[in-house]
């Protein structure tokens, strides 16, 4: 078996393994990540920018099957400013996955995982809500120009027409499972793209990274340099589409 049918299988096996979740919010206004942050918590897209890179982004890890705690290692503690107002698909090399609870981390959220790529010799965050959410993955050709570091712009993702999913083929899961279903498959160092939303206002940071009822689609996907990526799609309990 090839390196990406093993990651697609563990991947596959991962999402099959989750279990309904209790608890998921109906409430709309649930729809848009945090923009006002908790108390000693920071919003998804509202981080001040740094054009220096961490000291951290060269702490690699290449075993795929690294735990959350050590993919969260090498998080970085400043960030760039590539992100400008735009529906885009940020690509580049993971760097750390840091979960709402490593809170040693820069700029963490109580509610969102960031996912940290280096692109272009810059630290970016895109910042994925877990909070209330169902998950899926879908395996299909990367939607878009080839993988090439950078923000590419204008690069829209839609769920259904463009990866045939629809909301019943999701499974409602826990904050702690839809954590470990985006940070148990990833692997630091390797090519990841994302697909998500930046106000232009805070060019560190990225969201939206799920079902939009309005706008185009969030998604993260692996080996996305591979003929047939896996995507890893999300959608809050009551988005029927």
């Amino acid at each position: 078996m090839s390196t990406d049918e093993k990651r697609g299988a563990a991947t596959l096996s991962l999402l099959l393994a989750l279990t309904v979740g209790a608890g998921c919010s109906s409430d709309p206004s649930a729809y848009e990540d945090a923009q006002v942050p908790p108390a000693g918590d920071l919003a998804a897209d509202s981080v001040p920018s740094s054009p220096e890179a961490g000291s951290k982004v060269d702490a690699t890890d290449d075993a795929a099957t690294a735990t959350c705690d050590m993919k969260a290692q090498g998080c970085a503690s400043t960030f760039g400013s590539l992100f400008t107002k735009s529906n885009g698909r940020a690509d580049g090399k993971l760097v750390a996955v840091v979960r709402p609870s490593d809170t040693q981390c820069a700029l963490f959220n109580s509610t969102h995982v960031v996912v940290q790529l280096s692109i272009l010799g810059q630290v970016q965050r895109l910042v994925v809500a877990v909070k209330d959410v169902a998950v899926t993955s879908v395996s299909s050709k990367l939607v878009g120009p080839a993988y090439a570091e950078g923000w590419h712009t204008s690069v829209n993702l839609d769920y259904v027409s463009d990866l045939g999913a629809h909301s019943d083929d999701f499974a409602l899961v826990s904050m702690d499972k839809a954590v470990d279903f985006i940070c148990s498959p990833l692997s630091l160092g390797a090519p990841v793209s994302v697909y998500a939303y930046s106000s232009g206002s805070y060019p560190a940071s990225a969201h939206q990274v799920h079902r939009n009822d309005k706008y185009p689609d969030g998604a993260i996907v692996m080996d996305p340099t591979s003929a047939k990526p896996t995507y890893l799609l999300f959608r809050y309990a009551s988005q029927v589409f």
